[in-house]
């Protein structure tokens, strides 16, 4: 998949999250029936989901991000700092066990001075890693690699991401008694709020192009 402009990410994300937040509002319902309280399985199923839903559309709306300034084929000069640190990213990890031969150094050194005005390549397959457990570390993590602020909304909800990773793999593990029905629906509204932020984030990052680096 290909995404050349700034409409087609926003397309692509409200086509995403909407199938998502389809079922998130479907579980909110069966986490308040009409009488009596939800079944145990319900709950679990829940924060599970619930999970599974916001894990995955922080990466493929990240990826999607960086497909698009992939294919934007700018300079490597013009783009922003994360971006940059994207494209050597896989050969500063390749240099980095080259302890003995010096050709990886000097392919890194010659991209540092020499190649900087050329065309950039990145892998956006393979630019974003929510390292199958997405609490606030690898989140924060993730908005950095793709320039957008953290601080500013986000951190104060580290402490609902880390809960949230923390449950689902206690019950994943069969390691954890039924959530409380409370905390489920808690969990489900806030992955539904959150991939609506994290959508406006990664839309509005594109809109502004946010990828390209600052002139003074």
């Amino acid at each position: 998949m290909k995404i050349r402009a700034a409409q087609e990410l926003i397309n692509f994300l409200s086509e995403r999250k909407q199938n998502r937040k389809r079922e998130l509002i479907s579980l909110s319902q069966d986490l308040s029936p009409p009488k009596g309280h939800p079944t145990a399985h319900t709950c679990k199923a829940a924060v599970v989901l619930a999970y599974a839903h916001w894990e995955g559309f922080v990466k493929e709306a990240a990826q999607a991000y960086v497909n698009l300034v992939a294919h934007k084929s700018k300079r490597l000069d013009a783009l922003a700092l994360s971006f940059q640190a994207l494209v050597f990213r896989q050969e500063l990890l390749a240099a980095q066990s080259a302890t003995r031969r010096i050709q990886q150094h000097l392919s890194l050194t010659k991209r540092f001075t020499d190649d900087i005005t050329s065309s950039c390549k990145i892998d956006h397959d393979r630019a974003i890693d929510t390292e199958s457990n997405l609490n606030a570390e690898v989140f924060e993590n993730i908005c950095l690699s793709v320039g957008l602020d953290y601080q500013t909304y986000w951190a104060v909800h580290g402490h609902r991401m880390d809960d949230l990773v923390a449950n689902r793999c206690a019950i994943a593990h069969g390691e954890m008694s039924t959530p409380e029905d409370k905390y489920a629906r808690e969990a489900v509204n806030f992955v539904i709020k959150a991939i609506d932020q994290f959508s406006t984030d990664i839309e509005n990052a594109a809109t502004l192009e946010q990828y390209l680096r600052k002139t003074s």
